[in-house]
């Protein structure tokens, strides 16, 4: 994982240089890893970074001309031929694009970036260590501040190697953890722990380690045009993705897609040159994603490979790696793909990932009445939780079984505490376009703290680029009525204008054509469902496309059985005095019987919670009393 470190502890003893050695040391996860580290001469403060040696490959810190000013970057720039205007050398590596644009324009200099990047400045005028982030937070940076003691890294695991930080587990973040399976805002499971915001400036003054963090940017931010018409939305739709994908395919990296059977992938795999593009997919034999992957792969005349996943040995083959590099808040549940990461090494420096895109471009789970016309802020709280607690991942524990989840000594805390920071985390979001609002807070909330781990993982060995966050598609699209993005209808009718010919290889969530040729689309949704239907009759269900590319409730119930059987009864796990043992007992009992679906919604987070314990560590019998979590929005105080 790609990213930045530092520390700075002013009125301490700390030895700077070895705490940047051992924060380096823990985020050193493969041969290849490569750390640059400076620890200032007064002793007081020190940064570097970590990377896979594709990006940032100039040896860093960046220094202005008199060393006042130093610079640590991980990531890259877009627009760099932009800044011309600021008389800026777009030749320049990104360090020092980012030095020369600070020096004219001070914090602000962030405000006129485009990319997926994170930006640590040393400015000693100003006594302070500066971190910037990209509007999206694509590079996670974990800190801590306490007691005159300021720390940060790419991993949370960087930040907890100091002794100045106690892993004291936060309450708030387990009730959390139970209902949704990740954590909300900026949460970690530790108290003294956050991750720093999206588009966020977070300056710590040198001689205090006192620190500020604030936004320079929010979603309220974005230009609304509710006049545009819907063909005119598809032209300009596929003119900025279609630009995006060239920008960040057509330069010296070899770039890939992980090809899946669905909308994103086959998009950006549509816009990329044929003869650069390699795609890889990955999956069961003939399941959806691998039989339309190749059919979209043969259309595209793509250099393609496909990984089998034939049993769920490779789960606990990686899951410790897994661990290691997602640190429990991305569950083993997700960690498809990990296995082909070698592989992909070997053909592609960047894969343009399609994360993100189903939410950019107009998810049905979004983009609904119950959310855009919400009556009152009690129904789309309603509404929302309930998405998030069970139907955005596999569905968590009930309202019911939350009553038997946790032990008598700690139910009476954490009973509701989900749904009451649940609330909190959503107040800021009042203020924001109705239409928009549900989905923006979904983005934050659930993509970027759940599904962007697989982004953490795959950063281990490749690194990621994102066409659907480039900043003016996504600026377009969210100033754009939100009906234009419903149902689909947008991105297909892109699909439809630009890259027809991938606009007749059935869709792998319904087997339907997603052109939007009427005629074309009727007649083979008819022949699909006459099909099933047939097929239903003659029991010939065995011959059909399996719908999964991976089967993690059956893997629970053969080759993953005795993995997590040994977690969840473990004298260590039982004897923690977090989880009713009777309640373990009869979810996994539920769970084997087959009698329901989708009960692994409810187990996996009690496996990855406790192996997250046994590699972090963390008393709960020590904890403090949950904080109201309406005063823990930004989870820092602002010094």
């Amino acid at each position: 994982m790609s990213g930045l470190l530092g520390v700075c502890a002013p009125n301490t003893e700390t030895n700077i240089e070895n705490q940047l050695r051992n924060m380096a040391a823990t985020v050193m996860h493969r041969p290849w890893y490569v750390t640059e580290t400076y620890a200032a001469p007064n002793r007081q403060w020190g940064f570097g970074r970590v990377g896979i040696g594709i990006f940032n490959q100039a040896s860093q810190p960046a220094w202005n001309s008199n060393r006042t000013v130093a610079v640590m970057l991980a990531g890259e720039f877009y627009n760099q031929y932009g800044l011309q205007k600021f008389d800026i050398d777009a030749t320049l590596p990104d360090e020092h694009i980012a030095l020369n644009l600070y020096q004219k324009l001070g914090d602000d200099f962030v405000c006129h970036l485009k990319g997926a990047f994170v930006v640590a400045i040393w400015d000693r005028s100003r006594d302070s260590i500066i971190l910037y982030n990209d509007r999206f937070g694509l590079y996670n940076t974990f800190y801590a501040a306490r007691d005159g003691y300021f720390i940060f890294g790419p991993e949370m695991k960087a930040v907890l190697c100091s002794p100045a930080i106690p892993r004291s587990p936060d309450m708030v973040a387990l009730a959390q953890y139970m209902r949704f399976q990740h954590l909300l805002g900026d949460r970690t499971f530790f108290e003294d722990v956050k991750l720093m915001p999206p588009a966020s400036v977070l300056t710590c003054r040198v001689s205090t380690a006192r620190v500020q963090i604030r936004p320079y940017w929010a979603f309220a931010d974005i230009p609304h045009h509710p006049n545009i018409s819907f063909n005119e939305a598809v032209e300009e739709t596929g003119r900025l993705l279609s630009r995006a994908v060239k920008r960040l395919s057509g330069d010296n990296y070899r770039p890939g897609v992980y090809l899946s059977g669905g909308l994103d992938s086959r998009t950006i795999a549509g816009f990329v040159e044929p003869s650069r593009l390699t795609t890889l997919t990955y999956g069961q034999k003939n399941c959806r994603d691998v039989y339309f992957a190749q059919k979209i792969a043969d259309t595209l005349g793509s250099r393609h490979i496909w990984v089998d996943m034939p049993n769920g040995k490779w789960v606990a083959d990686y899951a410790d790696f897994h661990l290691s590099l997602t640190e429990g808040f991305h569950s083993w549940i997700h960690a498809h793909g990990i296995s082909t990461l070698e592989q992909a090494r070997q053909v592609m420096d960047v894969n343009l990932t399609g994360w993100g895109g189903g939410t950019v471009m107009g998810h049905p789970d979004s983009i609904e009445p119950l959310q855009m016309h919400a009556v009152d802020e009690q129904a789309l709280t309603v509404r929302l939780f309930y998405l998030f607690n069970q139907k955005y991942t596999w569905p968590s524990i009930t309202e019911a079984e939350e009553q038997y989840l946790y032990t008598d000594s700690l139910a009476p805390q954490l009973q509701g505490l989900a749904f009451d920071s649940f609330k909190a985390e959503l107040a800021p979001y009042w203020d924001i376009r109705p239409d928009v609002r549900a989905e923006y807070f979904t983005m934050r909330n659930h993509d970027l703290r759940l599904t962007h781990n697989l982004v953490t993982f795959y950063r281990s060995h490749i690194e990621m680029r994102f066409p659907f966050f480039d900043y003016d598609l996504f600026d377009f699209l969210y100033g754009i009525p939100a009906n234009h993005r419903a149902d689909k209808k947008l991105y297909r009718a892109v699909l439809q204008k630009y890259l027809p010919r991938l606009a007749y290889v059935p869709y792998n969530h319904n087997l339907y054509l997603p052109t939007t040729k009427a005629i074309f689309h009727e007649s083979h949704k008819f022949w699909v469902r006459l099909t099933n239907r047939v097929g239903n009759q003659l029991h010939l269900r065995q011959h059909a496309l399996h719908t999964l590319y991976a089967d993690y409730e059956n893997y629970l119930r053969t080759d993953l059985k005795a993995w997590a059987e040994n977690i969840l009864f473990d004298p260590q796990t039982l004897g923690r005095g977090i989880f009713n043992p009777a309640y373990i007992k009869s979810v996994w009992n539920r769970h084997q019987s087959g009698l329901e679906e989708w009960t692994i919604g409810k187990i996996a987070p009690l496996i990855t919670y406790e192996m997250m314990l046994r590699r972090f560590g963390g008393d709960l019998t020590s904890h403090t009393e949950p904080e109201d979590p309406r005063l823990c929005l930004t989870g820092l105080p602002v010094a």
